[in-house]
């Protein structure tokens, strides 16, 4: 009996190792993909919110919450017949922006996990030149996120990210007082890495952060209406994550409102993101199905 019980936990464990390995996780952390994929026939919904103003020195409209948000959805499908393929939609209310595309995990090892990603994204909103850039843009994201387990519950990734066309694409950037004006338009063609880490604390919550490099070609470029001096910044977001049954709920503070690649790792979407002290609150919502 006591052999026969033994057995039969260990075909358990052997079962629950198996469904954990074959789990699917929306590939998603902050803005940033991940490596991690969608199973089989699995579905995921991914709900994202950004709030506009800054929690420095708001505390009477509750700390930016009273202010305007940019809410998100998302879709993202397991594809059975190929594994590790998934198809993927997004929309997301800032200049109406719409995404779509797919993502393969190419490698699953035991320290490195690694997928490719394209996208197409299309701002539907009429184009315009504004004072900060152009709207209404559409262009292609070709993302690489890769995975480095420094330990089991340290994750270091690296998002090689390009980007075919940005806000100040074939537009004159604005240089800080001072400094001489550019002649040449500005290339639309961005190549820029993020960096993230995660850091599981137990099974269910985790430090999550990003951080979004600011091209070298905007290091002496200001956004427009700015002439004291400021150029533009480089972006992050950091927070924590906590996960349940076919939930996640990550709460962070970013300077950076925008939630997709274009927008994130671009460096001058509506403006590029604002100082570091002058950041705000957001959250995202995952379930799988």
């Amino acid at each position: 009996m006591i052999r026969k019980t033994a057995s039969m936990l260990a075909c358990a464990l052997v079962a629950g190792g198996a469904l954990r390995a074959d789990s699917s996780e929306y590939p998603l952390v902050i803005n940033l993909p991940s490596a991690e994929r969608m199973q089989y026939w699995d579905v995921g919904v991914a709900f994202t919110h950004r709030f506009i103003q800054p929690v420095k020195e708001h505390g009477k409209d509750v700390y930016g919450l009273d202010g305007y948000a940019y809410a998100g959805l998302g879709f993202t499908f397991g594809i059975k017949p190929v594994p590790g393929l998934n198809a993927f939609i997004y929309r997301t209310a800032d200049n109406k922006t719409f995404t779509f595309g797919l993502q393969e995990q190419v490698l699953n090892g035991e320290r490195v996990r690694m997928a490719l990603r394209a996208e197409r994204y299309d701002e539907v909103v009429k184009e315009a030149v504004t004072l900060l850039g152009k709207v209404g843009i559409s262009g292609v994201t070709i993302q690489a996120p890769t995975e480095i387990f420094l330990a089991d519950d340290i994750i270091l990734s690296v998002v090689p990210t390009y980007l075919s066309r940005n806000t100040t694409g074939d537009t004159l950037l604005l240089p800080p007082p001072g400094e001489p004006a550019s002649t040449t338009p500005n290339k639309a063609a961005v190549f820029n890495v993020g960096l993230g880490l995660r850091i599981g604390f137990t099974d269910k919550l985790s430090f999550v952060g990003e951080y979004y490099p600011r091209p070298s070609k905007l290091a002496k470029a200001a956004p427009a209406g700015l002439t004291d001096g400021t150029t533009y910044q480089n972006g992050f977001a950091a927070g924590l994550s906590y996960k349940t049954f076919k939930h996640r709920f990550t709460v962070v503070g970013t300077n950076a409102s925008g939630t997709t690649g274009n927008q994130v790792m671009s460096g001058d979407y509506g403006g590029g993101p604002r100082r570091a002290s002058q950041w705000a609150l957001g959250f995202n919502v995952v379930r799988l199905f």
